[in-house]
């Protein structure tokens, strides 16, 4: 068995490089074979190369993971139910039933699902906008500026995230429209030092002449605007208790270039909106582009960018800025009043109190203090659960880590697998079998510290 590995990948220094059928497999000494899935069993994996006479098998043990194409089938759907579980994994889908026991979450790609209520961390419900754009899944396709490019201290690809070495921009033409929602998650150590700059005219690597700012730094935010001969500050900069309570958040900026409206939306929450009085004085293009200035290291994932209806959901509570700490207590404050009373927040900014007492055909009926009140699940923005005590799933031999291309993940441990399925045991939702063509890439030993190193996640 040892030669059936070792022998193709020999091979792989003398043969000319040839297109892959659609996916890659990456092995413990870091190389990558282009081509496609055979077959997985709980030890082995049987690949599929035209660098390879037939079909060669590779033991599981010196896999790293497996990048694979995906399959999204088209959705009537108007909403996703995102249940966040208390290990980190996400599972989308439209909520069947909501009960103190359990979730039950229907998806295209594992049919019903039902996950123990003590693993469920919060539910949430976002809207279906039309993609335009959604990464990263390597660094091909985006630029880094010369100084990093020289200096190799750049930015790389790991474990599905874009992570910086040093200060240095990265950047990509995603034909950015005036009118849209651009959405990324943002890890970071210790302080926050970042930039996004938006609407960029990307002629320049470094420094693009025309573009939106969004500066990043510490608790603060502040939105400015280059344009050539020029820049100037767009009224209204924020203080952002998320980026001093936490080392990670969900960043959104919703925009209208041609209104010059800019809302910026951290974990949910809506904290400022920004009008440039000018918005046309600036000839901008289609980039998006993150800097970072320092050696304190961020990581960058779940790059979407999606059309935006132009309507403000949720005006910021507050607009003027206000002392840190003050704004910091009000912050916390509501956060704890919400939580105890239980509330679901609508999408228009009101709130209401109440037991979900069934959903179908995408309606809830909802218990309240004043009668039963039929609201469609698409008109709130989280689903109130009465609190339990968490419980976080054992980690097992066999566990894989199965990536989704939204970026979000689910562990299980492996039991039985096909070509098209994956079958697997997990605490949280306990077997489930899912297709898989609904997973961009999975990881495959987990917990050992060498493929740890290997993925980046060491410190993260």
């Amino acid at each position: 068995m040892k030669s059936s590995l070792t022998f193709p990948l020999f091979l792989l220094a003398t043969l000319p490089a040839v297109a892959a059928p659609g996916g890659t497999i990456q092995l413990s000494n870091r190389d990558q074979i282009g081509g496609e899935l055979a077959s997985i069993g709980k030890d082995r994996i049987l690949w599929s190369s035209p660098l390879l006479e037939k079909p060669a098998p590779f033991l599981l043990n010196k896999v790293q993971e497996l990048n694979l194409p995906t399959v999204v089938p088209e959705s009537l759907a108007n909403y996703d139910a995102v249940v966040s579980l208390t290990n980190g994994d996400a599972l989308r889908g439209q909520l069947a039933s909501v009960t103190d026991k359990a979730i039950e979450l229907d998806t295209w790609y594992a049919g019903r699902i039902t996950v123990n209520r003590p693993m469920v961390e919060a539910v949430r419900i976002e809207d279906r906008p039309k993609l335009l754009f959604r990464g990263p899944d390597s660094l091909e396709g985006w630029t880094q500026d010369e100084s990093s490019e020289k200096s190799g201290k750049g930015w790389t690809f790991e474990g599905g995230a874009f992570q910086s070495h040093g200060g240095g921009a990265i950047s990509r033409d995603v034909s950015l429209p005036d009118v849209c929602r651009i959405a990324f998650n943002l890890e970071w150590h210790s302080t926050l030092r970042t930039t996004l700059r938006f609407s960029a005219d990307l002629t320049a690597k470094a420094n693009p002449p025309n573009c939106y700012e969004l500066g990043m730094q510490r608790r603060f935010v502040a939105l400015r605007k280059r344009f050539p001969g020029a820049q100037q500050f767009v009224p209204g900069s924020q203080s952002v208790p998320e980026f001093s309570e936490n080392e990670k958040a969900r960043v959104e900026v919703c925009m209208d270039r041609k209104k010059g409206i800019f809302n910026l939306i951290v974990d949910g929450r809506s904290v400022v909106v920004w009008t440039d009085q000018n918005p046309n004085d600036a000839v901008t293009g289609g980039g998006i582009q993150f800097l970072t200035e320092d050696s304190n290291p961020v990581r960058i994932s779940r790059i979407e960018v999606s059309a935006w209806d132009g309507v403000i959901e949720q005006q910021p509570e507050q607009e003027d800025l206000l002392g840190a700490e003050q704004q910091d207590n009000e912050a916390k404050e509501a956060k704890a009043k919400e939580a105890e009373s239980g509330r679901m927040m609508l999408r228009n900014g009101d709130s209401m109190a109440g037991e979900v007492l069934s959903i179908q055909n995408g309606v809830m009926k909802v218990k309240t203090r004043f009668g039963e009140v039929d609201l469609p699940v698409s008109r709130l923005k989280n689903i109130a659960l009465k609190p339990v005590e968490a419980e976080v799933p054992k980690i097992r031999d066999g566990d894989i880590r199965a990536w989704f291309p939204d970026g979000s993940r689910v562990v299980f441990r492996l039991d039985s697998a096909t070509v098209d399925t994956l079958t697997g045991f997990s605490q949280n939702f306990g077997t489930a079998t899912f297709k898989t063509s609904a997973f961009s890439r999975i990881e495959f030993n987990l917990y050992d510290p060498a493929f740890m190193e290997l993925r980046g996640e060491k410190g993260w």
